[in-house]
């Protein structure tokens, strides 16, 4: 877990001009990101219950910097496991070990209450196509912790069109990279901060479209 706060550059904006710029603004924004044990059960298809993919690590981040992330303990029914052809205890894709997972995770009602705490009052949004893979694993995690869901999440990209030619310059500018090891603290970063580029080059363009105050 880490949290890295650092000045939020976005002060300046507000309900007007999230109107005009068509997306909300990243203060209104927390994105979600999760790693899972497989992608088994995603997309409808039917697995034993023991054999339905799970969320092994979630994470958040916020406009401003701050992050944060938990690795979660697998539930006594959950047997899933897409492991590294090479060491079956280390998952792929994410590289966590479910050793790791038994050792350091938190159990689902703790994760399941404090993404409710997170997620409060704003939109959360994730980068899985219609967000179908990270509402899954959120149904996972909240049907075994025996807590209420309090939020949606919505798919980024309803809010961000890839054909927009601000897009490539939001994603030049955030950095992002390309790795293959993926870690849920991490992406969910590099998302945000492609999101506040890109809202920061739309509403800078609105800015200077608006016509100038006259001076007296």
């Amino acid at each position: 877990m880490t949290q890295v706060p650092r000045t939020n550059t976005f002060g300046y904006m507000n309900r007007d001009l999230d109107n005009k710029v068509g997306i909300p603004s990243p203060s209104q924004v927390v994105i979600i990101d999760i790693e899972a044990s497989s992608l088994r059960g995603v997309s409808g298809d039917t697995y034993d219950a023991a054999l339905l993919s799970y969320p092994v690590e979630i994470a958040i981040a916020l406009d401003n910097g701050g992050s944060q992330a938990y690795l979660i303990r697998p539930e006594p029914g959950w047997q899933d496991w897409n492991s590294e052809p090479s060491d079956e205890d280390i998952g792929a894709i994410h590289r966590i070990s479910r050793t790791r997972l038994f050792e350091e995770g938190r159990n689902s009602r703790f994760v399941a209450e404090w993404l409710n705490e997170q997620v409060d009052g704003k939109i959360a949004m994730c980068d899985s196509p219609n967000a179908r893979a990270d509402l899954f694993w959120l149904d996972r995690l909240y049907e075994a912790s025996g807590v209420e869901r309090g939020f949606d999440v919505f798919y980024l990209y309803d809010f961000i069109a890839l054909e927009d030619p601000d897009f490539d310059m939001a994603y030049e500018q955030a950095g992002i990279a390309d790795e293959t090891e993926h870690r849920a603290e991490r992406d969910a970063t590099e998302i945000m901060r492609l999101y506040c580029e890109f809202y920061s080059i739309k509403a800078n363009k609105e800015f200077s479209a608006s016509p100038s105050t006259p001076t007296l």
